[in-house]
């Protein structure tokens, strides 16, 4: 078969620009900078628009990084699922990944979602977080209970995770990362954590 041209590879560039944003914030974060859409753009070297190809704000923003930590965590928790530990423990251990990865940059998701959370944004964000927990149902499909949809369930975690994490960030006096994970597994479903 002859190549004619018409299948071409993927441009970079967008993955480059997200990957140079995601990076600005990192620094900007650990520096203690302002974290606005303009000093976002000068760290990662690019232009607004540029950034706007990409998000439609800073709540766009924050939650791709938080929808790559999601999968980043997922498949970390699918493989010690594979490899049979206990359910319970990566639970937490995924809680806890979660919540340090936020409060390492607590001020840059605080400062993206003082401004009112877009719907779309707020479901993108439960959406991806819903699409982990049913990979994770999959996994355990015998310790489901009967009558219970997993889709549901799913995006009751999803919505109810993000709402606690959301508050947990606005707090002027949260909890630490062990108290905050522990709340969380004390409201996710008992089959779901392995208790």
């Amino acid at each position: 078969m002859v190549d004619d041209g018409s299948s071409r590879a993927p441009d970079p560039r967008p993955a480059r620009t997200r990957a140079a944003l995601f990076g600005a914030v990192e620094r900007l974060t650990l520096s203690g900078s302002e974290i606005t859409i303009g000093s976002v753009t000068r760290a990662a070297g690019v232009s607004r628009s540029a950034f706007y190809a990409q998000f439609t704000g800073l709540d766009d923003l924050a939650a791709g990084i938080l929808t790559a930590a999601f999968a980043e965590i997922a498949r970390d928790d699918l493989v010690g699922r594979a490899a049979s530990a206990g359910r319970t423990d990566l639970a937490r251990r995924a809680a806890l990944r979660l919540l340090e990865h936020i409060e390492g940059r607590r001020g840059f998701y605080r400062a993206s979602l003082e401004w009112m959370m877009t719907a779309r944004v707020h479901e993108l964000v439960v959406d991806e977080y819903a699409r982990h927990v049913r990979a994770t149902a999959t996994t355990m499909p015998d310790v489901v209970p009967d009558g219970i949809r997993v889709d549901d369930v799913a995006r009751y975690v999803g919505g109810g995770t993000l709402a606690l994490v959301r508050g947990w960030v606005e707090d002027p006096e949260p909890a630490g990362v062990e108290v905050m994970a522990e709340r969380l597994l004390a409201v996710w479903p008992d089959w779901l954590v392995g208790r």
